[in-house]
């Protein structure tokens, strides 16, 4: 179901993102606009059956880890993409040790171990480093300008590693003290982000310090706040807070940017207008402070800037708590919601919240993505867990399109028809928090046991990585956005107080039934669904990438996957013979061969939060044959001479149908090796 609420965005002069280049993949979604896309025209339709494994590199476990750093018991592996730079490949594991890898040979450079002595951070910061939520990284980057690897720390902090020789260039540190509002322990660790964002234009670095609130009880969540900070002094420049001030009377927290914000396409002042009681006193009760119990989380995804305009585009995690939400009502505002930060200013433009006062944890998580597209204009776009993509008005956050990608769903087959009612329609589709609802905004305490659902409380979809599982992806030359729909299915109950600390907010969440996904490429000038594949083994996490001819994914059955962007039709399939969770990304090594990275058998759950085992990066790229037919046709078109691919005694690569078992027994074969590489 496509809600089109306008056609045409006043036509600009918009700059097109930075670092869009086929030779690097310098943001974990790309470019500076997230939009996973990659200008390479090595690899097409005509040799992707060429494609092979051309080395691997087997990530260290959790052992490697300094010992201020083990003793936290991160997780194994990597759970972000790999970064691609001036012929480097560069990796960092949840427990922030990074590696520079030759992406010609797959050797090791160097590498570079974050660690901080636990005590003195604690005794100097409000900071405390706690449960698994806090060890899995969900991304860093290169910067270009500083030639730094920038990765966020573990203790309000975050560092530039020199890319060249993995020295510690820089090291901002102490982010958290004295935040304004804030009375809590930060408790963000290395989920702060998922990269560190820059402004060149401003000489910014952005960095964010998220609350934790989930579904464990505890006492007092830290203050939710973006800030810009100056490059050259790293002197805080501006903040701006999405969680109100803590012990203090903030009757009008929900009123002070309302003439700026959306609830959907409703507008906040609609709401002023006829519902007031509904936004006055977010967080709390009457004539008290915000709870104790409430907290806004982490931006999941990369910070997306536009240089022109001097516009950050980013989204906060989810709501606390969920399920049981008795204790906040309000529209929970600054939670779950899109923005845009002018960054010359230090000041929020406009905002959108999706669900006021979301139950089910239906943030939006990872990246969203600006595009300038053909006849509509420059719009922001990002789809959220209950499976509305939202494409809005990048200037003002006004919706072009609200698309329910549910019954598309149903009319696919991918799902059944009861996914798309609601309870009181005999269904279980989640209940779509209303605004101008007195009931929904300040009265349930939960989904289970209310008016619009039993207990336990059935619901479609499960939250866990949403319908759209992961960052979307774009193709600026065609306006065609590429995503998944994913089908799963939850059931639950929320306990009810008193609560002590510990307990749960929610209790026997999981996935039943439905475990299927599909690909989806949509035209975002009008909404409409150009082709789609299903795939009926399980969900999936890891992000496509598109290219001036294909599609390609990791998947989790152990298949790298090729399509023709246009038709959907899958074009080779590789085996790995492991799980792929982390997104694939594309560059060039130092002779100028387009390669495919990804990370593959980290085990553990679907979500990749908790890798089991290090998992090794891999790296895809053409035969020999194909190679030299590339260079060839670059010498032949540019009348110029250019590198050619030097063969050697194993120039031929990996089979393309190499398994993960045969690359398990080439580490065993090389027992202390660092790296393996052709």
């Amino acid at each position: 179901a496509i809600l089109s609420l306008s056609t045409l965005i006043p036509a600009m002069t918009f700059a097109a993102p930075t670092g869009n280049s086929a030779a690097d993949w310098i943001d974990v979604n790309g470019n500076s606009w997230a939009q996973n896309y990659s200008p390479q025209t090595q690899i097409t339709k005509d040799n992707v059956d060429a494609v092979q494994v051309k080395w691997i590199f087997p990530l260290e476990g959790v052992s490697a880890a300094p010992e201020g750093m083990e003793v936290l018991a991160t997780n194994q592996g990597s759970t972000t993409p790999p970064i691609v730079a001036n012929g480097m490949v560069f990796v960092t594991t949840n427990f922030l040790k990074t590696y520079a890898i030759d992406a010609t040979s797959g050797r090791e450079e160097w590498s570079y171990s974050y660690s901080i002595d636990l005590n003195e951070t604690r005794d100097r910061l409000p900071h405390v480093v706690g449960d698994a939520l806090n060890r899995h990284l969900h991304g860093f980057r290169y910067w270009a300008e500083g030639n730094a690897v920038l990765l966020s720390g573990m203790a309000c902090d975050f560092y530039g590693i020199n890319a060249d020789d993995g020295e510690l260039s820089f090291w901002v540190q102490d982010l958290c003290l004295n935040v304004p509002g804030n009375l809590y322990d930060y408790k963000q660790g290395t989920s702060s982000q998922a990269s560190v964002g820059t402004y060149e234009a401003g000489n910014q670095f952005i960095y964010i310090l998220p609350g934790r609130m989930h579904s464990t009880v505890f006492e007092g969540d830290a203050r939710h706040v973006t800030m810009g900070i100056d490059q050259d002094t790293h002197e805080i420049v501006w903040r701006v807070f999405s969680y109100p001030p803590h012990g203090v009377l903030s009757k009008d927290w929900a009123l002070q940017e309302c003439d700026n914000g959306w609830f959907r396409d409703i507008p906040c002042s609609t709401v002023r207008e006829q519902a007031l009681e509904n936004l006055e006193w977010d967080w709390a009760q009457p004539n008290e402070p915000p709870s104790i119990y409430g907290g806004v989380t982490s931006n999941w995804g990369q910070f997306v800037v536009d240089e022109d305009t001097g516009m950050l585009f980013t989204q906060t995690g989810n709501q606390g708590p969920y399920t049981y939400i008795g204790e906040t009502p309000g529209p929970r505002l600054y939670g779950s919601t899109l923005m845009a930060i002018d960054m010359d200013l230090g000041q929020r433009v406009w905002w959108s919240q999706p669900m006021p006062r979301d139950p089910y944890d239906y943030d939006c998580n990872w990246s969203g993505i600006l595009a300038d597209v053909s006849g509509v204009g420059k719009v922001y776009m990002k789809g959220c867990k209950e499976g509305r993509l939202h494409i809005l008005n990048a200037a003002d956050g006004s919706p072009v399109h609200l698309i329910d990608l549910i019954p598309e769903m149903v009319s696919w087959g991918q799902i059944d028809e009861i996914a798309n009612r609601e309870y009181p329609e005999g269904g279980i589709k989640y209940r779509t928090m209303d605004p101008l609802n007195h009931y929904d905004m300040r009265e349930m305490v939960a989904p289970d046991g209310s008016i619009y659902c039993d207990t336990p409380c059935h619901a479609f979809p499960y939250w866990y990585n949403g319908i759209f599982a992961t960052d979307m992806s774009y193709d600026p030359e065609t306006g065609v956005l590429y995503h998944y729909s994913g089908a799963l299915q939850t059931v639950f109950t929320s306990p009810r107080p008193p609560f002590e600390a510990g307990d749960r907010f929610s209790a026997g969440a999981g996935r039943v039934n439905n475990n299927n996904v599909s690909i989806v490429a949509r035209d975002v000038a009008t909404g409409d669904v150009l082709w789609h594949w299903f795939f009926e083994y399980d969900l999936q996490r890891a992000a496509m990438v598109v290219t001036p001819e294909l599609l390609f994914v990791g998947m989790i059955d152990g298949y790298m996957r090729f399509f023709d962007k246009t038709t959907g039709e899958m074009l080779n399939e590789i085996s790995v013979g492991s799980d792929i969770k982390v997104g694939v990304t594309t560059g060039q090594d130092n002779d100028g061969n387009q390669k495919i990275f990804t990370i593959v058998g980290q085990g553990g759950s679907l979500g990749a939060i908790g890798p089991s085992t290090p998992g090794t990066v891999i790296a895809f790229g053409l035969d020999e044959k194909a190679a030299a037919a590339i260079q060839t046709t670059t010498v032949t078109q540019t009348l110029s001479t250019t590198n050619t691919v030097t063969a050697d005694a194993d120039s031929e690569g990996l089979s393309p149908t190499i398994t993960y078992a045969a690359v398990a027994v080439a580490v065993i074969a090389v027992i202390g090796a660092a790296v393996l590489y052709t």
